[in-house]
């Protein structure tokens, strides 16, 4: 059966991938996000539907009729504003009487992880979803592959072969997940109604020591490349003083600072079980830097 699905955040560097995953897999999708026209650009075989994330009414008249939706949050401008938004999330949601949401806390997030403040609002947004009254399922995806292109967070790994992110130690396993994965998890999920009311941790197939990334960068750039990490508040700094934003500052260093208490292998994901769960392939990150152009 023909799935109609909507899909939140659907110009992001999350969200899209969902979309054209979505769309691959013979879904009739709805990419919803507040600029109709990059919708439209973007997504030109997707429904484009405008609507904010604050705006309960807007979210319910994206929601109408479907089978299944995809949401996670962007970047907060201020402290408010998660609340807010799933708060509009789970009224819009209740209202459409939704029969399945799937939910990226778009973060490391659950009792496996040292408290901390990003931590906790992750895992209290995740607690919200899960107890809101519509069937969700939660996905807690480790870090973003993808954090290591933009210059504001890899400054030095283009042209000097220094990769100073993630502001973790030499030792400890890193636990990576990509957007593109966790869109062919998200979509998988978005067909399974019998896992609501589950979370997952969600990850590539192999974690790896800063040193073993490392190596890995250096196949890709085709020079070598040093790992040599600064520290999380060194590294929240950086971010918050060239996007202008104190408070990522001070999530940044919040968060990397309690990723590195965890034991070497804290961050580890069983991906096997997450793979039968779902019934994908997950790619490794070996084979996710050689993708990248």
């Amino acid at each position: 059966m023909n799935k109609t699905v909507a899909i939140f955040g659907a110009t992001g560097a999350q969200g899209a991938p969902v979309v054209e995953e979505a769309l691959a897999k013979g879904m009739t999708v709805r990419a919803v996000a507040r600029d109709i026209e990059k919708l439209a650009q973007m997504h030109p075989n997707a429904i484009a539907v405008a609507a904010d994330l604050g705006d309960a009414d807007a979210i319910g008249k994206a929601l109408d009729g479907v089978d299944a939706a995809f949401f996670h949050l962007p970047l907060p401008s201020g402290p408010e504003d998660p609340q807010k938004w799933l708060g509009a999330i789970i009224t819009a949601a209740n209202q459409a009487e939704l029969p399945l949401l799937v939910y990226s806390t778009s973060g490391p997030a659950g009792e496996k992880y040292p408290s901390s403040m990003v931590i906790d609002g992750a895992t209290q947004g995740a607690g919200a979803i899960l107890n809101c009254g519509i069937p969700a399922i939660v996905l807690k995806p480790a870090i973003y592959l993808e954090n290591l292109l933009p210059p504001v967070f890899a400054p030095s790994l283009r042209e000097k072969g220094i990769a100073d992110y993630p502001p973790l130690r030499q030792g400890q396993k890193i636990m990576w997940t990509s957007h593109l994965d966790q869109a062919r998890i998200a979509v998988a999920a978005l067909a399974r109604p019998d896992l609501a009311g589950n979370s997952f941790d969600i990850g590539s197939p192999d974690a790896v020591t800063g040193k073993e990334l490392a190596v890995l960068l250096a196949g890709w750039l085709g020079r070598p490349v040093k790992f040599d990490p600064v520290t999380p508040t060194e590294f929240g700094q950086r971010v918050g003083e060239i996007l202008g934003n104190p408070g990522i500052a001070m999530a940044l260093t919040d968060l990397y600072g309690a990723l590195g208490e965890l034991p070497d292998d804290g961050m580890v994901v069983d991906t096997g079980a997450l793979e039968n769960a779902f019934g994908v392939s997950l790619t490794s990150i070996e084979d996710h830097i050689k993708g990248w152009s």
